[in-house]
């Protein structure tokens, strides 16, 4: 709010948007939120802080498609520089939220405006987030807790900050290395149907010329010819109704996706790639959980949660387990089976010397 409100508003079920007229030419508009029961409230308690607006309405809650993560870190890196050079948290809110103009930012703006007003109700950051798990998960609101009572929000939000954005970076390095072979295992299957369908055809007329009995293969081959020819489109048709039914199993069905895991982990290039990925966000996320403050075994718990594929999850609450017994982190890593030797050795040294922290950072940034 450009307003500097003191009084700090009862929380409330709806949220009002306000603007009230400069008093003079040399001033701006101001314009806020505020959190009220109804619009008659929401008059009142902007009256009791001296705030006559010239228009009051309901905001209209965002309910599209989930907001793009780009535009989550985007939001947080502005909110960690500004709250870094001292702007207040309510300020620095406004500022970001009057930014989002765009209508491709119009959602995070709504999401922006409803934690500002939540905050200036006297909501701590953290719990004004946690309204909205869209766009801020367990992770992120529990890390920004344990920096908010340890007095560090602007440390917090920078290292929620770098977080996201390497999980994009990481995000997109996969999806470039899958670009090759999704081009070359498509351009095989098109050349293979087409051969089927256009070229072998052509020889299906000089082959009936010859009284020979044809190989095996080449009888095969001129007989799924003729089945695509005349059942191309039913062949089309299922095969995408079999893709798109194990796509929709994978997503909802947690013993099906479990397997499906197991399998493309042990391919040659995809296991490779997700192993990769998955290592690196682990690092990354608990590195995060322990510059913040978070307990080891705290902050393993929050790994294993976002871990997306089960046997790293497990392996995960294994290693909590065993920490919590008494053991280290790099000897339950190295039982597990599933770190690379490196990253063992690292945080193995990392805990002889206490310099836990700065080994996880040094692995997260590789």
């Amino acid at each position: 709010m450009n307003a500097n409100l003191r009084e700090k508003p009862a929380s409330g079920d709806l949220l009002f948007l306000w603007t009230e007229k400069p008093k003079s030419k040399t001033q701006k508009p101001r314009t806020g939120e505020i959190r009220a029961k109804s619009i008659d409230h929401a008059r009142y308690q902007l009256s009791r802080q001296g705030v006559k607006p010239s228009s009051l309405r309901k905001a209209k809650p965002y309910t599209g498609r989930k907001i793009p993560l780009v535009l989550v870190a985007s939001f947080v890196r502005q909110l960690a520089v500004m709250i870094q050079s001292g702007v207040p948290l309510g300020q620095s809110l406004g500022l970001i939220a009057g930014g989002m103009t765009s209508k491709s930012k119009r959602g995070m703006q709504a999401v922006v405006r409803a934690i500002r007003a939540d905050v200036e109700s006297g909501l701590k950051l953290s719990e004004a987030m946690r309204k909205h798990p869209r766009c801020f998960d367990n992770l992120f609101c529990n890390t920004l807790a344990a920096g908010e009572n340890a007095g560090e929000l602007d440390s917090a939000l920078g290292r929620l900050a770098t977080h996201i954005e390497k999980t994009l970076r990481i995000r997109q390095k996969v999806r470039k290395a899958m670009i090759y072979p999704s081009i070359v295992v498509l351009v095989a299957i098109a050349v293979t149907v087409g051969m089927l369908l256009f070229v072998l055809p052509s020889f299906k007329s000089i082959y009936s010329q010859f009284d020979a009995e044809l190989p095996l293969l080449t009888t095969l081959l001129l007989k799924a010819s003729g089945f695509l020819q005349e059942y191309g489109l039913i062949v089309l048709a299922g095969f995408g109704l079999g893709i798109y039914s194990l796509y929709q199993m994978y997503r909802r069905n947690q013993q099906f996706k479990n397997s499906m895991d197991i399998l493309l982990l042990r391919l040659p290039l995809i296991g490779d790639l997700m192993k990769t990925a998955v290592h690196a966000r682990w690092t990354r996320t608990f590195a995060t959980l322990s510059a913040s403050g978070v307990p080891i075994t705290s902050a393993l718990e929050s790994v294993a949660s976002v871990s997306q594929i089960r046997s790293f999850q497990d392996a995960t609450l294994e290693i909590r387990q065993a920490v919590a017994s008494g053991g280290r982190v790099s000897d339950s890593m190295e039982n597990s089976r599933l770190f690379p030797p490196e990253s063992i050795q690292m945080i193995r040294i990392g805990e002889e010397s206490g310099r836990m922290d700065s080994m996880l950072e040094r692995l997260a940034n590789q």
